[in-house]
């Protein structure tokens, strides 16, 4: 190696920076930064929240209307329904992935002990993958408790012969 080939190759590096520099301060000059000053939404609080004061004046009508809108898309609301989800009929009551011939997720298999009262289901229905990380049901979820309990007061209405999980009696 002589020394101008090593001159050659120092100015080519020298150059090939120099050529990014300015095409990258031609970029940002181009390009605007475009983060917003302020956050644009806030994500929802994922905290836990009890839903037996919201049960308390829950719409049936309007979380027959919610299930209707979102959760018919996937799921059946009566047994013998063809869906992609497990049917709703007698959710409540029931325990997490227990419905026959429905292939869970290992994630909710791993809740199949826990029963689905309406805590639980409040919880559900807030974020799916947080109560169930891995789950394959790809809802967001409900942000509002009230819809919440809108929803799980129309799930009631899905099967009548169990006792409500809450207080025990009849529904």
């Amino acid at each position: 190696m002589d020394g101008r080939f090593l001159n050659r190759v120092a100015v080519s590096a020298l150059l090939s920076v120099v050529a990014m520099a300015g095409a990258f301060a031609t970029a940002q000059s181009v390009v605007p930064d475009t983060a917003p000053a302020a956050p644009v939404f806030q994500l929802p609080n994922t905290q836990s929240v009890a839903v037996l004061p919201f049960l308390s004046h829950a719409d049936q009508v309007h979380g027959g209307q919610l299930v209707r809108r979102i959760c018919a898309q996937c799921h059946g609301l009566v047994a013998g329904d063809e869906s992609a989800g497990p049917v709703l009929d007698g959710v409540v009551g029931r325990n997490a992935a227990s419905l026959p011939g429905y292939g869970y997720s290992a994630a909710l298999r791993q809740h199949a002990s826990q029963v689905w009262d309406d805590q639980r289901l409040a919880d559900w229905l807030m974020a799916p993958a947080r109560y169930a990380p891995g789950t394959r049901m790809s809802f967001a979820g409900l942000s509002d408790p009230q819809d919440r309990a809108d929803v799980i007061s129309f799930l009631h209405t899905l099967h009548t012969s169990l006792p409500t999980p809450t207080t025990g009696a009849a529904r």
